[in-house]
């Protein structure tokens, strides 16, 4: 899409857009499902299900997304430590 197409079709637009193709049909019959028994309508299903998918949460985070992420999901505490570690500044080095 060049820019000027880029422009004319988000012209008006308040929030971001997508267009998806190629959904299997198995994914579309679950989604449609799971909207129609939460009473939700089917856009806010799928952006529930991307932000969970994403987050870990169906909310989106506020601010600083990537620093909630950061260690989230880390399973050995040595891991964890050597990251901090490496996080230190070493002030010998530092001059």
């Amino acid at each position: 899409m060049t820019l000027n197409a880029y422009i004319a079709y988000t012209v008006g637009m308040s929030k971001i857009q997508y267009t998806l193709r190629g959904v299997p049909p198995q994914l579309d019959r679950v989604l449609k499902k799971r909207a129609k028994q939460s009473g939700k309508s089917f856009n806010k299903m799928v952006i529930e299900t991307l932000n969970l998918q994403a987050f870990g949460s169906s909310k989106v985070p506020e601010a600083n997304v990537f620093n909630e992420l950061f260690g989230a999901n880390t399973l050995d505490k040595d891991f964890d430590d050597a990251i901090k570690d490496q996080s230190r500044i070493d002030e010998k080095l530092w001059q």
